[in-house]
């Protein structure tokens, strides 16, 4: 379901999930908050009892969501981030490569614009589904083994470049690692299971309350929506790659272009 939410429009999603938290909120504050509310029957200034519970409660509560969307956010702008450096850091290794001799310097930049063709085309597409390129990694192999088989001659300075090389190419596959760890990290289940409990709970209490229906399915109505919408945000930013709102290979296709044309 969640898969289905992020092909959706910002809005239409904001609003499935707000419904789904609300409905039920209303539907239970009509037929079992009578019942919920006769638990404290008889219990001397049951309002105020029930008032610090919920008071007690949300702080808790309110300070997980928090801190779950924190974690989120700082997921999605590391993503962002390690895009555009393994898109910077690849053009400074096209130029660095531009001055080794040939052969090599046909062959390992070749490599790397296949690579950024893939990785911006077919791989991103990989990305989305939290599966790695299978092309991508062969090609950063390839990559790998070119540089390391390299024999650089001393007289013409080619060591100096050569180490330049394997400086930024250590950069570039540093950043790599970074996209692709940030599109594999997702909330874990028992997280959600826990904000969905909580969300529960704070209704349930705010059943116990001696109230008005219609004081009730304003205040349920206003808390389930709210709760729905950080809880959407949430569900959109764990996934920085995923989905219609996702982040796109902008930056690398930037880099491919000031590379060299297509042939």
């Amino acid at each position: 379901m969640i898969d289905r939410l992020h092909q959706l429009p910002l809005l239409l999603g904001a609003l499935i999930v707000c419904l789904i938290f609300v409905v039920p909120t209303l539907i239970g504050s009509a037929l079992l908050q009578p019942v919920v509310s006769r638990l404290l029957r008889g219990e001397k200034d049951a309002n105020t009892v029930v008032g610090l519970l919920l008071n007690a409660f949300s702080v808790y509560f309110g300070v997980l969501l928090a801190l779950l969307s924190i974690a989120v956010f700082e997921n999605y702008n590391k993503a962002q981030d390690a895009v555009g450096r393994e898109a910077s850091i690849a053009v400074a290794l096209y130029n660095v490569f531009s001055g080794y001799p040939e052969p090599a310097r046909t062959s390992l930049s070749e490599t790397l614009l296949r690579y950024l063709d893939e990785e911006s085309g077919p791989g991103w597409t990989s990305q989305q589904g939290n599966q790695v390129s299978t092309p991508g990694m062969r090609l950063i192999d390839r990559l790998s083994r070119e540089l390391l088989g390299f024999r650089p001659t001393r007289d013409a300075g080619e060591d100096m470049l050569h180490g330049e090389a394997l400086r930024t190419f250590a950069e570039f596959i540093e950043q790599r690692r970074l996209r692709l760890q940030a599109a594999g990290t997702s909330v874990p289940t028992v997280i959600w299971a826990v904000v969905l409990v909580g969300a529960a709970l704070n209704v349930f209490t705010l059943w116990l309350f001696d109230l008005k229906r219609t004081t009730h399915f304003i205040l349920g109505g206003v808390l389930m929506a709210f709760i729905g919408l950080v809880v959407y945000m949430v569900a959109v930013l764990d996934r920085p790659f995923h989905g219609a709102h996702g982040l796109g290979p902008d930056d690398l296709i930037q880099a491919r272009q000031q590379m060299q044309p297509r042939a």
